[in-house]
């Protein structure tokens, strides 16, 4: 089958939206008038996989406005084709639509902090699907955001693993500087665990 990516449409970003909000928790994703206009300024990029022409699954990223480093804020495949493979060959179409850049970051909520074993196996799976295309989680840090305690998962491609680990306190920041201004940034929390 022939898949390919493409940018999400504004006039179909309700649509998205509806599906952001079943298959994350609140706090993981931006209320939808801040989604849509960070989408509509180019803050972020949202993309669909296709398979023909069918959507079969969804990505929000960002940092392609001229930053060294991607994060991929959302990413899931549409629930009617959960465990079909979708959501890892959209991680694969990612990793090569952003092969230029010095890393890939994602966020994982913490599994130790859920509050069911149900939830902390899904959350267990979630890092295990990470892992498997090559991204670690970055050691040693304390980080939140809008209060949601969560775990940092990098691919570095043009730095060291270790140059990353050095450098993500500001790495995060200043994604975060652009996507929640001045007013915001202090809902994001990040702390270095290292002595």
């Amino acid at each position: 089958m022939k898949y390919t990516i493409r940018e999400i449409e504004l006039h179909e970003f309700k649509d998205i939206y509806d599906r952001i909000e079943r298959d994350f928790v609140p706090g993981e994703y931006a209320p939808y008038e801040i989604l849509y206009q960070q989408l509509q300024e180019g803050v972020q990029t949202g993309l669909i996989l296709l398979d023909g022409e069918r959507a079969v699954a969804y990505g929000i990223c960002a940092g392609e406005d001229g930053s060294d480093y991607v994060l991929i804020s959302l990413l899931a495949a549409y629930e009617e084709f959960r465990g079909s493979g979708f959501g890892s060959v959209l991680l694969e179409a990612l990793k090569k639509r952003y092969s230029d850049k010095k890393g890939i970051l994602v966020e994982v909520e913490r599994p130790e902090d859920a509050l069911t074993n149900e939830e902390k196996a899904i959350r267990e799976k979630r890092i295990q699907f990470y892992q498997k295309a090559g991204f670690y989680l970055i050691p040693h840090i304390d980080y939140s955001i809008w209060d949601v305690p969560m775990h940092l998962m990098a691919l570095p491609q043009e730095i060291s693993s270790q140059m990353m680990n050095k450098e993500i306190g500001q790495i995060i920041y200043e994604i975060y500087f652009k996507l929640m201004g001045k007013q915001f940034i202090h809902k994001m929390k990040f702390k270095s665990l290292r002595s």
